[in-house]
């Protein structure tokens, strides 16, 4: 248990020196002060200020610049798939992209991944058992135990979803352990629980915070309110392929979160004022870790920087004539450019002064998932109108529902799914709920220079390492649990 258990010494660095680089208008509170022993918890001015920090930790956290916090899973699973591509020889997820890391439980990404999440669960499990006995008033206490129960089902939702197959394949398997309580040098380490017990876990604390969140009106993004939680929920609903209750969370998630416009998705997706991002992180550039950050891989537009990921070519070839998307595509002709050769795709552009926002939830994911749902329970017209409601913003002519039966509806769907979600990390999830393998082919486009004509890189890895085909359900898709923590915890 010793990757699990989240010294006090490791919460204060959450909760205090994380925490006075923010201004007030990106953070709804700073602590006042050092916090020690029991006053951390001794009223909820202090554990709200632990919740900020706690965040602050599971997006700003990293042993290594290709460890940027939740980003770095983020991006591992965009590139794990066919629609994103590491590029060669480029620092950051060369080796994600070839299936190697984080299968491999060796390597100190397979580590990382593993034990931040947990850290940030077991900051969550000691605002739980301290937050009644906090000072302060009953609206408080409620709220913020209502947070740590959101954030702590959406880290086991990550987790059961990186660690075992998905939920309609085998729901018995086993995926990882579940802390409920506060770790310490003396608890006994768990057994990984099923599948089944995990999503069990995730949906009880997701309903006792929609309870607890009813009123809960929080300042700044970052925050886990009502409408995440419902988006949460939706997500869960979906994977488990419950598809009526996922439409209907989908849709009360999306409320109140008007889909942006089609000239605001050239803008960079770096700010949490975009009208339809329900849930995002906000920061500064001194939060913004230089190469150890999001925009330091997934921005492909500045001259410097690690520019990583790249999109395949037959990812551009999804996206008609006319959707705005398609605007944001650029093919690198200049031979002394380092991509050249490749296609840039900026959807992500960081600040100019490298703060730019992490969008964590957006309506337009949440439409998609009330259309899917509703089209897998042959509701045709609700689904269709779902997913006009993505299509118009992108500039694109509405659809008809008796144009599609049932399977070509659905499949239009996760397509639009992989156009508008691009750079968010569900490209694996989506593969392993579909049980479906990544198509990757090499690139046969090319532009030309004077009369020759030029290839345009894509895909350079088709294979797992054992150089066998891309097949669905591969353990090759899992995240593996670290070798340390398997020498320390017998009962895994």
């Amino acid at each position: 248990m010793k990757t699990k258990y989240f010294t006090l010494k490791l919460i204060l660095l959450a909760a205090i020196f994380l925490l006075p680089a923010c201004k007030d208008e990106f953070f709804e509170t700073s602590p006042a002060g050092d916090l020690t022993g029991t006053e951390t918890y001794a009223s909820t001015k202090n554990i709200d200020a632990l919740m900020n920090g706690t965040l602050r930790y599971l997006m700003e956290s990293s042993t290594s610049q290709d460890n940027p916090g939740l980003s770095a899973i983020t991006l591992t699973q965009e590139v794990m798939g066919d629609d994103a591509i590491a590029r060669d020889g480029v620092y950051g997820f060369r080796d994600s992209y070839p299936y190697r890391d984080p299968y491999d439980n060796t390597t100190r990404r397979a580590l990382f991944f593993w034990s931040f999440q947990y850290k940030v669960i077991d900051n969550c499990n000691n605002i739980l058992a301290n937050i009644d006995a906090a000072s302060g008033t009953d609206d408080e206490r409620r709220f913020l135990k209502g947070q740590a129960l959101a954030l702590r089902a959406f880290v086991y939702l990550n987790l059961v979803r990186q660690y075992q197959f998905t939920y309609a394949k085998d729901k018995a398997a086993k995926a990882v352990p579940v802390y409920t309580e506060p770790t310490s040098p003396t608890t006994v380490p768990k057994s990984r629980a099923s599948v089944e017990e995990v999503y069990t876990q995730v949906l009880g604390d997701l309903s006792q915070a929609e309870t607890l969140l009813a009123g809960f009106s929080r300042k700044v993004k970052n925050r886990l309110d009502l409408n995440v939680v419902r988006g949460l929920l939706a997500r869960t609903y979906l994977t488990q392929e419950n598809w009526a209750q996922a439409a209907m969370k989908a849709n009360e998630a999306r409320t109140g979160y008007a889909i942006m416009e089609a000239t605001q998705y050239t803008q960079g997706f770096n700010d949490v004022s975009n009208p339809e991002w329900i849930w995002g992180h906000p920061q500064q550039a001194d939060q913004n870790l230089g190469g150890a950050s999001y925009f330091a891989y997934i921005d492909v537009t500045p001259s410097t920087g690690y520019r990583s990921i790249m999109p395949d070519p037959y990812f551009k070839a999804l996206f008609a004539e006319g959707d705005i998307r398609k605007t944001l595509f650029e093919t690198v002709t200049n031979a002394t450019d380092p991509r050249y050769r490749w296609i840039m795709y900026k959807k992500f552009v960081n600040k100019a002064d490298r703060a730019g926002h992490i969008v964590l939830m957006r309506s337009s994911e949440m439409a998609l998932i009330e259309a899917e749902s509703k089209a897998r329970l042959n509701d045709l017209p609700g689904a269709v109108a779902a997913l006009n409601e993505v299509r118009i913003k992108r500039n694109l002519p509405q659809l008809a529902a008796g144009d599609f039966t049932q399977s070509q509806l659905v499949e239009e769907i996760i397509t639009e799914r992989r156009r508008e979600l691009w750079g968010e990390g569900f490209r694996l999830l989506d593969l392993l709920r579909l049980q479906q393998a990544p198509v990757r082919r090499e690139s046969t486009e090319t532009f030309r220079v004077g009369t020759t004509d030029v290839g345009i890189k894509g895909h350079y890895v088709l294979r797992f390492p054992d150089n066998s085909n891309l097949v669905s359900n591969s353990p090759y898709y899992l995240f593996s649990i670290p070798v340390n923590e398997l020498n320390t915890n017998p009962n895994l």
